[in-house]
């Protein structure tokens, strides 16, 4: 990208598209390739307009990852209240669907998530997500739990393993669908993993 970007923007306009570029950067060649000077060519601003946003490199990938964390917990929270009248099993879906349209619509979130940046050198960027699935996990068990109170969801399921298996649904087929090189369909896949996973939790 060229730099023709120079108009002048709010701080959190330009933070916003500096995560923005870090993310296509990130799905285009991995977590490895990436530098400042890329992100700033991508942006279309100088490198040194970087540094007047973020410290490093390292800063840029903690909000990175705060931003995919907030965008989960945005996700369930719509859910929760937009979504008040559906019954509970229809929410687990609407939630689970729409984490894998994000997923989707961010191919670099997957590229990020798995890569060594976050299981091996940086403690921080892997608490800040562990966190954020950890918080995920207690929405959805809330949501299995009131299934189970109405009747909707068998009693004899664990509310929590169950909302782990709902999230390790995602996170298998997420890892299929980057390692293929994004060639199909999150959410239609999504919908087919759906339909086999409420005959499991759902009452005769």
């Amino acid at each position: 990208m060229t730099m023709n970007n120079t108009s002048k923007v709010s701080t959190d306009v330009r933070r916003a598209q500096i995560v923005d570029a870090t993310l296509r950067l990130i799905a285009a060649k991995g977590v490895s390739a990436l530098t400042t000077a890329r992100i700033a060519r991508e942006v279309g601003i100088s490198e040194a307009n970087i540094y007047r946003h973020f410290t490093s490199k390292a800063e840029i990938l903690a909000v990175t990852v705060e931003r995919i964390g907030e965008g989960m917990k945005r996700n369930i929270e719509n859910v929760l209240k937009m979504c008040i009248s559906d019954s509970p099993l229809e929410q687990l879906k609407r939630a689970f669907m729409l984490h894998l349209d994000y997923i989707e619509k961010n191919e670099g979130i997957p590229r990020l998530v798995y890569s060594e940046e976050i299981h091996v050198n940086n403690e921080i960027l892997k608490d800040k997500l562990l966190c954020s699935i950890n918080e995920y996990a207690v929405s959805l068990d809330a949501i299995i739990k009131n299934g189970q109170q109405i009747g909707q969801i068998k009693k004899e399921i664990n509310s929590r393993e169950a909302a782990l298996t709902l999230i390790g649904m995602i996170q298998v087929t997420v890892l299929r669908w980057s390692l293929s090189g994004f060639s199909f369909s999150l959410v239609t896949e999504g919908l087919k993993l759906w339909e086999n996973y409420k005959k499991c939790i759902e009452t005769g």
